[in-house]
């Protein structure tokens, strides 16, 4: 009896030993967000149940508070995780709270490394409008995000990796500092007189980070192989991201104070890098001629198509500058065909009321400063869809050089 009661003793100890471990493992599950790009706002954490609340954290006058980006560390193995998420109940400018369904896509995205990432299960959603995810971990730490994060880091590897690639072909530059002191950089490939010159900005909106993967996969494109006789045409000018501050510290960006960068192109600008981007484009067109400007953006979470934004009072131009408008939008569609295929027929951002305001846009101000022959055109490209992943955001990068080689291609001397 003696040996039994003894043996019942150890076992009790040693399952009060793993009860106590677990507890004491789930007590230290933490939110971490001081990194690039991290941002949350903790409303609640279970760490017994695995249930995790949060909200955009709010960065004062810096934009919609829609991005979102943690670590989740003291997780396990094989641990179900349950991530809600919820609207930023405190208005971003006076008067304006931000609808929860920016923050809250159908898919939201996870990591267990911190640079691959995959999609989780469609969202569940309650009638309080919270979101609610759910994950299995695979190890001590996951990290979760409202998309696949495009923070400045990954823009500098990529720009390191094309210039390795290209050498001479291409010359990286720093378009400006901003506000904060980080720098803005771009690169420069094919020579710089070229007969054709093309420039292409991502990210003047810091949330919308599928923008920044399509640049990636669209660099990447004009320094492959495939693109060495179209390198010898024309010169890309490229940024992969404008608005760096707010992309750092992981802000939305959009509609900050005193106004965001894609209605900061007027004749005397906030930001830094929207004055270098200016003084570039103009040189360009006095040296060369503008022949493209793009700028590179994700759309409304109900936009399930990627598409083109287009000039006001397309219908009514005529001459080469409705030739090339026109040519644009048909190889556009032909090329970018899938997964996310493009809308074959341009949009206008009808919601901009005035020409004041339209002026200060950057393509509204490229369009007004280049040439006869120059189209100005904004992507944007669906991410609140199955297949808009990092993967899937490069192919449609990819599919808009080869639309670009093509549209260069056809041009008149």
């Amino acid at each position: 009896m003696s040996q039994i009661l003894a043996f019942v003793c150890c076992m009790m100890k040693a399952f009060s030993f793993l009860l106590l471990s677990a507890v004491l493992a789930h007590a230290e599950m933490r939110v971490v967000t001081d990194f690039e790009g991290g941002n949350a706002e903790v409303v609640s954490l279970d760490p017994a149940a695995g249930r995790l609340r949060i909200m955009p954290a709010l960065h004062e006058g810096r934009g919609w508070p829609c991005w979102w980006f943690l670590k989740l560390e003291g997780t396990t193995a094989g641990r179900q995780i349950t991530l809600e998420v919820q609207g930023q109940a405190r208005p971003f400018r006076p008067g304006t709270v931000l609808s929860p369904s920016w923050c809250q896509p159908d898919q939201a995205v996870l990591s267990h490394d911190g640079r691959t990432w995959q999609q989780t299960a469609k969202a569940e959603r309650t009638p309080e409008k919270v979101a609610i995810y759910k994950v299995k971990a695979e190890g001590p730490s996951l990290w979760l995000a409202w998309g696949p994060p495009f923070v400045p880091s990954i823009a500098e590897e990529v720009l390191t990796q094309v210039q390795a690639k290209l050498g001479v072909e291409a010359e990286r530059f720093e378009l400006a500092k901003t506000r904060d002191g980080r720098p803005v950089n771009g690169i420069r490939i094919g020579k710089v007189d070229a007969p054709r010159q093309v420039w292409v900005n991502a990210r003047q909106h810091a949330w919308e980070a599928g923008g920044a993967w399509v640049g990636r996969g669209f660099v990447e494109w004009i320094a492959s192989d495939a693109a060495k006789d179209f390198r010898t045409r024309c010169c890309v000018h490229f940024i992969p991201i404008m608005d760096v501050d707010n992309v750092a510290l992981g802000a939305g960006g959009k509609e900050a104070l005193p106004q965001d960068h894609n209605r900061d192109w007027s004749a005397a600008p906030h930001y830094p890098e929207v004055a270098a981007a200016q003084k570039c484009i103009l040189e360009i067109q006095a040296k060369h001629g503008l022949d493209v400007f793009m700028d590179l953006h994700n759309p409304a979470p109900g936009d399930r198509v990627p598409y083109f934004f287009g000039p006001f009072g397309f219908e009514r131009m005529t001459g080469q500058r409705r030739d090339n408008y026109q040519r644009w939008i048909d190889l556009a569609a032909t090329h970018i065909n899938g997964p996310l295929p493009v809308a074959p027929k341009y949009r206008f951002a009808t919601y901009v009321k005035t020409e004041e305001e339209r002026g200060r846009m950057s393509s509204g101000w490229a369009r007004a400063h280049g040439g006869e022959g120059t189209i100005s055109v904004t992507l944007e490209t669906a991410w609140n869809t199955p297949n808009s992943t990092a993967e899937n955001y490069m192919t449609v990068g990819g599919q808009l050089a080869r639309a670009l080689e093509a549209y260069v291609k056809e041009l008149r001397p």
